[in-house]
């Protein structure tokens, strides 16, 4: 429901106000050490590095939690992924007109790298540290880390104004809707029996 007012909501140029206040915030705070710090977070959220990620994550849960639980998280992000790109040429929202710092190309909602990383991180707690033991620390420790890096993602790519805001939460929103509709229809055959994730 929230991808679909935000997709509903977004002009085609210059952004909403809550865009542009987010742009005005983020050239405010701008200083070299913090490009420097987000310019790598911006990397680490590029479909190439989610890519290498997936496959890395997919193949330690496999080995250590059964390779069903190592597919789950590869079809998480390969779903997010094939998504994405539809809903891209679906919208078609032309990205800023400010961008500056990193390169970018394509449409511009929902963002590819707020949606991956939270299809891919999203998984990764949700199916995988969720049932490796933790004790209560060490899962809330993972998760914070999780939910962090997914946060700086995002907010890298307002900050070097090659996605709106909108698109940042659209991507959140979307990824969400992706583990959401994963896990249901995980938890839905396992109950059957159908598999065993």
């Amino acid at each position: 429901m929230l991808f679909a007012a935000l997709a509903a909501a977004v002009p085609e140029n210059n952004g909403n106000a809550l865009d542009q206040s987010s742009e005005g915030m983020m050239d405010s705070i701008r200083n070299d050490g913090l490009t420097s710090v987000l310019k790598l977070f911006s990397l680490l959220g590029s479909t190439t590095a989610i890519i290498a990620m997936t496959l890395l994550v997919s193949l330690y849960a496999g080995w250590k939690y059964g390779w069903g639980r190592g597919a789950i998280v590869l079809i998480g992000a390969a779903s997010a992924y094939a998504l994405n790109v539809w809903i891209k040429t679906w919208i078609d929202r032309p990205r800023p007109s400010t961008a500056w710092g990193i390169e970018a190309d394509g449409a511009s909602f929902p963002s590819g790298n707020a949606m991956l990383a939270m299809a891919m991180f999203g998984m990764l707690a949700w199916n995988i540290i969720a049932a490796s033991g933790f004790s209560r620390r060490a899962t809330a420790w993972s998760t914070a880390i999780i939910i962090f890096l997914i946060a700086m993602m995002g907010l890298s790519r307002v900050y070097f104004h090659v996605h709106y805001m909108t698109d940042i939460l659209g991507g959140y929103a979307a990824g969400m809707a992706v583990i959401s509709l994963i896990l249901f229809i995980r938890t839905t055959f396992s109950k059957r029996g159908a598999v065993n994730l």
